[in-house]
């Protein structure tokens, strides 16, 4: 009598633990399932695109021109590690990019400490970038917000080439070497959905 009580205690035991593991597991996969329908509801709410795609070599290492007290220096995505980087393909010549400037620039500010803005300009001379920023109403560009150029003007051979722009102005969220999300066409970046789709990046 005193066997069949030890062997049914002992399957009531190991049917308990088997609860409490599969209880753990959906739980921790319910977590994970949570925070990516989050992410892709808010996707859809901003009409962006989701990539989910490892940063090509050729993305990761091509070379654009930036500024350092005055003078150009090659600068490329890989620099910038495993942070928050917010990529934008626009140009002074294109109206929607002038467009969302206002609103991109106001996220950059808003996430200062979170968040890398690359504004990739197709211009032909840094002249033309410095003239319209300087006759362009707005507060001070914010540390976060760096200013590039890509030199190379011939499309499928430039940067925006590489990551599949067509036409601008279009922008990419990548974050931990991947590219996330991409949005075609200008937005308001300072909308409620958009300033909680980039929060909720930071937070993965």
């Amino acid at each position: 009598m005193q066997k069949v009580k030890n062997r049914a205690a002992q399957r009531f035991l190991i049917g308990a633990s088997a609860a409490v593991f599969l209880a753990i597991t959906f739980g921790i996969l319910g977590i994970g399932e949570g925070s990516r329908t989050e992410f892709d509801t808010l996707l859809r709410r901003t009409r962006g695109e989701k990539i989910g795609a490892p940063v090509t070599p050729a993305q990761a290492s091509y070379t654009v021109e930036g500024r350092v007290d005055g003078k150009v220096v090659p600068v490329a995505v890989d620099q910038f590690g495993n942070k928050l980087i917010f990529l934008n393909f626009w140009g002074t010549f294109c109206p929607p990019c002038i467009k969302e400037l206002p609103s991109l620039l106001s996220l950059a500010r808003a996430k200062e400490d979170e968040m890398i803005v690359l504004a990739v300009s197709y211009d032909e001379s840094w002249e033309q970038i410095d003239d319209f920023f300087a006759n362009f109403q707005v507060a001070a560009i914010p540390p976060n917000f760096i200013v590039l150029r890509d030199p190379q003007q011939v499309i499928g051979r430039d940067m925006r080439s590489a990551f599949g722009t067509e036409k601008l102005p279009e922008s990419y969220l990548l974050r931990d070497g991947r590219v996330e999300a991409r949005f075609v066409s200008e937005r308001d970046w300072i909308s409620p959905n958009i300033v909680a789709l980039v929060d909720n990046l930071k937070q993965r």
